[in-house]
């Protein structure tokens, strides 16, 4: 589709869009609460609601139904005040219910709640687009979270200082929560204004009141939220928090004969610090000296089969909080596009990047990742509406030992490294500009072992604007993005040579490989408008590009560039329940993608639906359709194959999830064009919760791909490159196993079990001819019985292609069986607010085998006889406050 295509697309969404949709009025009138003076300190947070400062003041109600019918009157009574003395804000509520039996109280760790619950969120920035939320369940398990971008983000990973209590009566149940001022953000004036909303949930019910109407069309929350008033004589406080933390650990693993580091055994014991320090009211000093992610659940296994790398989410508890902030997006929507980013935190402290050289003998032991010496980042907002975070860290040496027939010595396998990430964001006209920045760099500490193989200095920046009108309804962004790395003619090759580029390719004519390079500046942006909110249907028109030489991957992430990518996006929403349904979207996508060359490289077009189904049970499926696409990657500096398109279809369905059993499943099939792909995957769960304090989780799955042209080695010849493929066949199992019992909401243990399997056999091995002729059978030869041998003891292919009885040339037999497990009993301890024990038993096995495994019954024997590998580690963090 060409850009007039496009244009012309979007302009008709948008005839049909305002000619179905009424123009929406928002016409709901504000709602005000006021705060009531308790003594200091008179409040016990225990739930019974029998302080003499609830006897004060008027109970708030009247609240209206959010979900399911929108504007409803709710099925139960709620009613909530409001205290507050110098130091605390304290909130009381009743939860009346004509069903008392039947509310739904299950004890959760915190950050997982389920159940029936009240929450309160608080607008104290007054800046009508941050929240602090505070949510009580039934049971009495916690969650907190900060809310942003008028409610589109939530980071559920701010874990402030409060208590909070809940108690069963005879008319319900009824909450109390204790908040200190000092996790909370406002203004040093006289009398505050906050915006307020307080919500309700009814478990079995599935249904959410709010005291604060918000229509279910409403572009944004925060800035709907009611007014809460008689917060007098308050000083904005300082937050200062310090927890050290020590970490004893000790692991057992197969020895290796002969080799010293692989004695079976090995121990440690660590120290360090985390601190949480206000600098003002509004901005906040995070800090963290050698931290430990111990307790960190790992990332799964795998086996990669691309030239790219695997994302990995974050984990890491002081990169997970307020990353809001430091997130710049380069793409639109969600998925494998979602994740490319100008900042990676994953970056800092990754595994070393550099191989170690060893002779006949020696033997290394590398750290599994780079020791982050520490880390600081300030995050704060002003009541103008300017955000700021600034993060800071410095990754030491990190050196493998090597040991030489008994003398030890080092080798430098990542070098000193500082990272540095500036992130602002300005909100004008009352919330609807906004204009956010980042500006981040990479510099390295470089010796004549690593200034060939790593840049030497990285810096990447980029600016957006957005702008909504019509009461948020329509909104329009541009974002521009650039970047420049520098380090040795070798160190920039080996960027320009990189899977994301491939400049190397011999039929690449926009771009071209320059071995003299020392620095390398690339750049890129995206343009999207559409509507956002208001009415059933919402719409998007979207373009981003990445010029060649973009490079962001020092501390960001994007797996390749030398792109244009444009889609068009229509969705329906319909969320009044109705006899077929309680719920139901829909949505079609189109998009097509260049590259800098003008080289049309994908096109591709799909619809999708999701229903809630009166009965609880949710069902979605689509099907995609993908044309013929230009891979510029899949020869691996190879020129650009032409490869098939396809159909793929996908489904799922889950039961009531209100139930303590729930079942659900879906899978997915990809057909390729010409034969040339195949792909089914399937997959189960099941959670089941046989009481309130135990959940159990069950995720089986199952995916089998056929491909006729995978990878399996490029071989250079004196005067040319043979690109050799394969026919793979590919199972692959995995089962998920968790399971949670909740003690009571500070007391936790869980266990998460993963099992993987997967197994590939090739066959019908051919090398690439003309990779773009129209005829797909002839863009490759197969190579003949008479061309083609194999060497058992070697564990290789031969190759006498002319058949005159020479050799040729040869590759590895690619076949693979891997078999992995990991497992992770984590029991957690808060024995005071912000102060925790971990203890945390990892144990993992693993195999492999250059081998095509056809039984899945042996493959369980075969790991389980492995050696395992444990870890036993018990940390011990205490918080001041």
């Amino acid at each position: 589709m060409t850009y007039r295509y496009f244009l012309l697309a979007s302009f008709f969404v948008f005839l049909f869009e305002t000619s179905s949709d009424a123009l929406f009025a928002q016409g709901v009138e504000k709602k005000s609460c006021f705060a009531v003076r308790a003594n200091p300190h008179a409040t016990i947070v225990d739930g019974e609601l029998s302080d003499e400062i609830w006897t004060k003041g008027v109970w708030s109600s009247d609240f209206t139904q959010h979900e399911p019918h929108n504007g409803s009157n709710p099925s139960q009574k709620t009613e909530f005040k409001i205290a507050y003395d110098d130091d605390y804000l304290y909130a009381a509520f009743r939860m009346y219910d004509d069903e008392p039996d039947k509310i739904v109280a299950r004890v959760t760790r915190r950050d997982d709640t389920e159940g029936d619950y009240v929450a309160i969120g608080f607008d104290s920035y007054f800046d009508k687009r941050t929240a602090f939320v505070f949510l009580l369940t039934a049971s009495g398990s916690k969650m907190d979270m900060v809310v942003t971008e008028d409610g589109g983000n939530e980071d559920e990973n701010w874990d402030p200082i409060w208590w909070g209590k809940a108690k069963r009566t005879s008319f319900g149940w009824t909450a109390e929560m204790k908040i200190p001022l000092n996790q909370l953000r406002f203004s040093a004036v006289d009398e505050q204004v906050w915006g307020l909303q307080v919500g309700r949930h009814i478990y079995r019910n599935q249904e959410t009141d709010f005291w604060q109407h918000i229509p279910k069309d409403a572009a944004g929350f925060v800035h709907l939220f009611g007014n809460l008033y008689g917060l007098k004589g308050l000083t904005p406080k300082r937050q200062v928090e310090i927890a050290p933390y020590v970490v004893a650990k000790t692991e057992s693993f197969k020895p290796e004969e002969g080799n010293p580091f692989m004695t079976g055994r090995r121990n440690g014991l660590n120290v360090g610090a985390d601190a949480k320090i206000g600098l003002t009211n509004n901005f906040t000093l995070d800090l963290t000296v050698n931290p430990d992610f111990g307790q960190v659940e790992a990332d799964p296994a795998e086996v990669n089969l691309t030239a790219f790398e695997t994302y990995f989410e974050e984990k890491r508890p002081f990169f997970i909080e307020g990353s809001n902030l430091f997130s710049f997006p380069l793409m639109f929507g969600d998925g494998d596009l979602a994740s490319n980013n100008l900042f990676y935190s994953r970056r800092i402290g990754r595994a070393p990047q550099r191989d170690v050289e060893l002779a006949d003998n020696e033997y290394a032991h590398v750290p599994s990742n780079t020791t982050i010496l520490g880390a600081a980042k300030v995050t704060g907002r002003t009541p103008n509406g300017f955000s700021l975070g600034v993060l800071e860290s410095v990754t030491g040496n990190a050196y493998a030992q090597v040991d030489s027939l008994g003398r030890r010595y080092h080798q430098l396998v990542e070098p000193l490294t500082n990272y540095t990430v500036l992130a602002a964001k300005q909100e004008l006209n009352d919330g609807n500009t906004i204009i956010t920045g980042m500006l981040t760099s990479t510099n390295r500490s470089l010796n004549d072992i690593t200034k060939d193989v790593y840049h030497k200095n990285a810096i990447t920046g980029g600016v957006g604007v957005q702008h909504m009108w019509a009461d948020k309804k329509y909104a329009v962004e541009l974002k521009l993005f650039g970047s420049h790395v520098d380090g040795t003619k070798d160190a920039i090759l080996i960027t320009q040579t990189s899977s994301a580029r491939y400049f190397q390719r011999p039929d690449i004519k926009h771009v071209s490989l320059d071995s003299s390079r020392t620095a390398l500046n690339g750049s890129g942006g995206m343009f999207q408008f559409g509507k956002i909110g208001q009415g059933h249907i919402r719409y998007m028109a979207a373009v981003a590009w990445r010029s060649p030489q973009f490079e962001i991957n020092d501390i960001g992430y994007t797996p390749n560039v030398d792109d244009i990518f444009q889609v068009i996006w229509v969705g329906l929403r319909y969320w009044e329940p109705t006899s077929i349904y309680r719920s139901f979207n829909v949505n079609f996508n189109q998009w097509t993608g260049w590259n800098f060359g003008g080289d049309f490289i994908q096109k591709g077009a799909n619809v999708n639906l999701h229903m809630q189904l009166p009965n609880y049970w949710s069902v979605s499926t689509g099907v995609n359709w993908n044309g013929e696409g230009l891979s510029v990657s899949e020869l691996r500096g190879g020129p650009a194959l032409l490869l098939p398109g396809g159909w793929n279809t996908w489904y799922n369905i889950q039961s009531d999830g209100r139930k303590r059993l729930i079942l659900g499943g879906g899978g997915s099939n990809f057909f390729g064009f010409f034969d040339n792909s195949f792909r089914q995957n399937f997959y189960l769960w099941l959670r089941y919760k046989p009481s309130k304090s135990i959940q159990l989780s069950l995720n089986p799955s199952f995916s089998h791909s056929e491909s006729n042209l995978a990878y399996v080695t490029n071989v250079d010849l004196a005067d040319e490159t043979k690109y050799i493929r394969g026919f793979l066949n590919r199972d692959t199992w995995a089962l998920s196993l968790r399971l949670e019992y909740s003690i009571n909401p500070e007391l936790s243990v869980q266990y998460y079990g993963r099992p993987y399997f997967t197994s590939g056999k090739y066959t019908d091995f051919k090398y690439i001819t003309n990779p773009k002729a129209d005829n797909y059978s002839d863009r490759f030869m197969e190579y003949t019985n008479s061309q083609l041998s194999y060497n058992n003891d070697a564990e290789e292919y031969s190759i006498d292609e002319n058949t005159d009885g020479a050799l040729d040339y040869t590759f590895s037999n690619p076949n693979f069986n891997y078999l992995n497990l990991q497992s992770n009993l984590i029991v957690r301890w808060e024995f005071r607010p912000g102060s925790s024990l971990y203890l945390v038993w990892t144990h993992g096995k693993e195999a492999y085998e250059s081998i095509y495994s056809r039984s899945l019954n042996d493959d369980v024997d075969n790991l389980w006889d492995s050696h395992p590998h444990n870890v036993f580690l018990v940390k011990f963090s205490y918080r001041f406050n």
